[in-house]
């Protein structure tokens, strides 16, 4: 935030939508959720290099939907309810730098807040079914400690680390890993602008764990770290800049591969003060697949999709 020479207000809202297939022992079906998710930044310098900003944003988001889980014929055993769970954490981060010549320092409080949902289908031996909800809220605290050097003209190398966060209530556990990131921006002309992030999450043992619902397949829990690159590129023609990157990272949990997610963009700037970006992207996740016999598996695979509008004023 230190680049910044003036007072900055983002704000920004995404629509993400998930789409699941299952195929657990023959039972196949399919889900589809879609969210609204806002975001906004504040940043005002202030005198004698020293900056402040406030932003509010998505920690962490799920809206899963888990088909019922039943044996093979001629058994039909139900071994698994359907159900859905929703945990959902916003963070609010104000955040306090200080720029020495080239190269500055920041300190973040994060405060998390936490609304949850768990939807069960609850079955007895009989068949007969009858639908439980558990809903609620709760809180915690992080913070970040974050670095960046103008290393020369063309070159700007920065790196934030995440502290990991714990905190709960009697229905569920929010258990929230560190994150290392190192950024670095190479300016291959005056147009041309070229971002890339390494980072690693620490997920393994780390994850959201509901009291009453055991997460049979693992999509709520971390089994191991996932390192991440992105890289994206960026081309200012006059007032439009056009922007495309690609992201990969290790799925966490114990089936492995990579997630891989694309995004297009577009900001187009009205007046110095006024900028307006749209962009999309899409996502493709690791397929998580175990073959039982020739005919018979567990597979889940996990497509997502979103288009972001956002605007950006400079005073």
């Amino acid at each position: 935030m230190t680049q910044l020479k003036s007072t900055t207000v983002t704000a920004s809202v995404t629509r993400y939508q998930v789409d699941t297939d299952y195929d657990i022992l023959g039972t196949k079906s399919a889900y589809s959720k879609a969210n609204p998710i806002p975001a906004g930044f504040l940043v005002i310098p202030l005198e004698s290099n020293w900056y402040v900003g406030l932003a509010a944003y998505s920690r962490t988001a799920a809206d899963i939907s888990i088909s019922e889980f039943k044996l093979p014929p001629p058994l039909n055993l139900r071994i698994l309810d359907q159900a859905r769970v929703r945990p959902i954490v916003v963070s609010f981060a104000p955040s306090v730098a200080y720029k020495i010549g080239d190269v500055s320092l920041g300190v973040t409080l994060e405060y998390q807040y936490a609304d949850y949902l768990l939807e069960r289908n609850d079955c007895n031996f009989w068949g007969k079914c009858s639908l439980e909800t558990t809903e609620g809220n709760t809180n915690g605290w992080s913070g970040a400690l974050s670095a960046t050097w103008q290393a020369n003209s063309w070159l700007t190398l920065a790196a934030t680390h995440r502290l990991a966060s714990d905190f709960r209530d009697s229905n569920i556990q929010f258990d929230l890993p560190s994150i290392t990131s190192l950024y670095g921006t190479i300016a291959i002309t005056d147009n041309w602008s070229w971002h890339n992030t390494f980072s690693l999450s620490r997920w393994d043992g780390q994850g959201v764990t509901y009291a009453d619902y055991s997460d049979p397949i693992q999509l709520l829990k971390g089994s191991r770290h996932s390192k991440r690159y992105a890289t994206s590129m960026e081309y200012r023609l006059g007032d439009l800049a056009l922007r495309g990157g690609v992201s990969i990272d290790e799925a966490i949990d114990a089936f492995g591969g990579e997630d891989v997610r694309y995004r297009l963009g577009a900001a187009y700037s009205f007046s110095e003060n006024l900028t307006v970006d749209l962009s999309g992207f899409s996502e493709h996740y690791a397929r998580k697949n175990v073959k039982v016999t020739d005919d018979l598996q567990v597979d889940v695979l996990n497509q997502g999709y979103g288009i972001s509008l956002g605007m950006t004023y400079r005073y």
